[in-house]
């Protein structure tokens, strides 16, 4: 039997290496002569990075600014297969690196103050590093973000200089708060001539899972702003600065941004990417499948292995092992799902392709178990699947 493994993280417990290892080590106890492939993945998220560098990437490190204005610099991981360089959102203004003397207030969390405060300058850093090194063509994976700022430090960082009606260039994405709040947004305008020329003669691909607009009941405040540390207050507040940047997008570059699917994805990050047509954004799961060349071995694998921490409704929404078990069922692969958790029914599980579905929750006993003794558990799930799996093409 041809296996390909090819999981996403784990998140809390597993990476996604750790993951395709464990299930592998699970199927070789059940199958002992199993040809097994393991192709860890990532759907655009956390983990990008480390996705590629399983399949042979290489590693490069920068020093860049990280996601609060007062929080110096931060080391940041982004790598190159080809004539791709691969960037990750979160190496760089990702949530996890929201420093953890400043959040300590409520338990843990981001405050309402750092979730107003969070940019993606770094990540522009990044983009110009690889423009430096000569890549022109760019992969960027956005999850894990910690900003709401519309992608603003990112492209001012590249040279977009933001003016208002004084000529006073705006530097600061809180500066858009105090503008939109003051109903001073006459003059304000974009200035392109610093916008770093290389952007135009670079294919751009921003790899996102989540089609949330910029604004809106389904937008990147409203619905992701608490996830960052956005209490009532500082939602409206991201919400009415995000409605403002979006307004003043389309204003100077005549390209709808506000209401694009994927827009607001990463709060907001694509936005002026798209309003000045240097990037397209595409699905984050198909597109690293087939940069890493999983979709290509469909055609000689008999079952796939695809899961993650948590297989829900969000799932079906595009994220990457959703996506890949489309497309190797629909390549004629038996495919197999194991999760920590699943919330899916036996119409979605058949709508999606997958055949079997086992969960770490369902062996442990409980979640807390499960995300506790996930490394002990994922391979004797695996074992105990494969045992009894029945995988004819």
């Amino acid at each position: 039997m041809r296996v390909l493994v090819a999981p996403d993280k784990f998140k809390g417990s597993l990476s996604a290496a750790e993951a395709a290892q464990l299930i592998g080590r699970g199927i070789s106890m059940a199958l002992p002569d199993a040809q097994i492939t393991l192709k860890p993945i990532a759907d655009g998220g956390e983990g990008t990075v480390d996705a590629f560098l399983e399949a042979g990437a290489t590693e490069h490190t920068a020093q860049v600014h990280g996601p609060l204005p007062d929080q110096g610099r931060v080391s940041a991981r982004w790598a190159t297969m080809g004539d791709t360089a691969v960037i990750e959102l979160a190496q760089a203004s990702g949530l996890h690196l929201v420093p953890a003397e400043l959040d300590r207030s409520d338990g843990g969390h981001p405050t309402p103050e750092q979730a107003l405060a969070a940019n993606t300058r770094g990540v522009g850093e990044l983009i110009r590093l690889a423009l430096d090194e000569g890549y022109r063509s760019l992969v960027i994976g956005i999850g894990g973000s910690a900003s709401t700022d519309g992608g603003f430090g990112c492209i001012t960082e590249l040279g977009l200089r933001v003016v208002d009606a004084q000529d006073h260039v705006i530097s600061d994405v809180r500066d858009l708060d105090r503008i939109s709040r003051e109903r001073t947004s006459v003059g304000v305008r974009f200035d392109t001539a610093e916008l770093d020329p290389r952007l135009a003669e670079t294919a751009i691909v921003i790899a996102s899972d989540v089609t949330a607009p910029l604004v809106g009941s389904h937008g990147a405040a409203q619905v992701f702003g608490p996830q960052k540390g956005a209490d009532a207050d500082a939602v409206v507040t991201l919400e009415d600065r995000l409605a403002f940047w979006g307004s003043l997008l389309e204003h100077e570059t005549g390209t709808e941004v506000r209401n694009v699917e994927g827009a607001g994805a990463a709060g907001g990050f694509s936005a002026p990417l798209i309003a000045l047509r240097l990037a397209e954004v595409r699905s984050g799961g198909d597109e690293i499948a087939d940069l890493l060349g999983i979709s290509d071995a469909f055609a000689h694998t008999d079952v796939v292995v695809v899961g993650e921490g948590s297989l829900d409704e969000q799932s079906l929404q595009g994220k990457g092992p959703v996506q890949l078990a489309r497309s190797a069922a629909a390549a004629g692969a038996t495919v197999v799902a194991i999760a920590g958790r699943s919330t899916l029914d036996e119409a979605q599980q058949a709508q999606v392709g997958i055949r079997r579905l086992a969960t770490l929750v369902d062996r442990a006993g409980s979640p807390e178990r499960a995300m506790r003794d996930a490394a002990a558990l994922l391979p004797q799930v695996a074992e105990e699947v494969f045992a009894t799996l029945d995988a004819q093409r």
